[in-house]
C-alpha cells in the first residue's frame, strides 16, 4: 500500500509540474514559440481581427482572454518568420490584466487597472519557469489559445 502511495503521489507530482515546451525562457523573457509546417499567407493572418499589426512580420494581441474563464485580459507582442511552406510565432512581452480596485479616502473614489507581467508571474530568481501546483498550468491553458490564434 505504501508503494501505492508513493507511485501515485509521483504520478501527481510530474502531472501538476510540467511546463508546455512552446514556452521558453531568453534573456530573463518567457517567449512562446511555434513552428507552423504550412504555407498560410502573413497576408491571411493580418485578417484576424485580435491582431494588429505594426508590419508585415510585427505586431501585438489585442486585449482578449479568449474567452477563457480561467485567463485574465492579456496583451502581448509578436513576431512572425517565414520561409518556404512554413511559419514561426514567437510570442513576447505577455502582460495580464487585473480587474480594477475601487479604493475610496474621504470621499474621492479611484479605480485602479493593475497589470503583470507573465514574468512576475511563473518567472523563478534562478531564470527558469516556475513550476506549478493544484494541476493549474498558465503555459498549458494559454498554449492552445495561442496555436489557434496564429493558424
Amino acid at each position: 500500500m505504501k508503494k501505492l502511495y508513493i507511485i501515485l503521489f509521483t504520478l501527481f507530482s510530474l502531472y501538476s509540474y510540467c511546463q508546455n515546451k512552446n514556452f521558453a525562457v531568453e534573456n530573463n523573457l518567457i517567449i512562446w514559440k511555434l513552428v507552423y509546417q504550412d504555407s498560410t499567407n502573413i497576408s491571411e493572418l493580418k485578417k484576424n481581427p485580435r491582431l494588429e499589426f505594426n508590419s508585415d512580420s510585427t505586431g501585438y494581441i489585442k486585449k482578449t482572454n479568449f474567452n477563457d474563464d480561467n485567463l485574465r485580459e492579456m496583451v502581448g507582442e509578436f513576431l512572425i518568420e517565414s520561409k518556404k511552406g512554413k511559419y514561426r510565432v514567437s510570442v513576447f512581452n505577455i502582460k495580464f490584466f487585473v480587474e480594477p480596485i475601487g479604493l475610496s479616502s474621504g470621499g474621492l473614489s479611484m479605480q485602479s487597472i493593475s497589470e503583470y507581467t507573465i514574468e512576475k508571474s511563473l518567472l523563478k530568481k534562478n531564470g527558469a519557469i516556475r513550476e506549478t501546483s493544484l494541476g493549474y498550468n498558465l503555459t498549458e491553458t494559454l498554449n492552445p489559445h495561442l496555436t489557434v490564434h496564429y493558424k
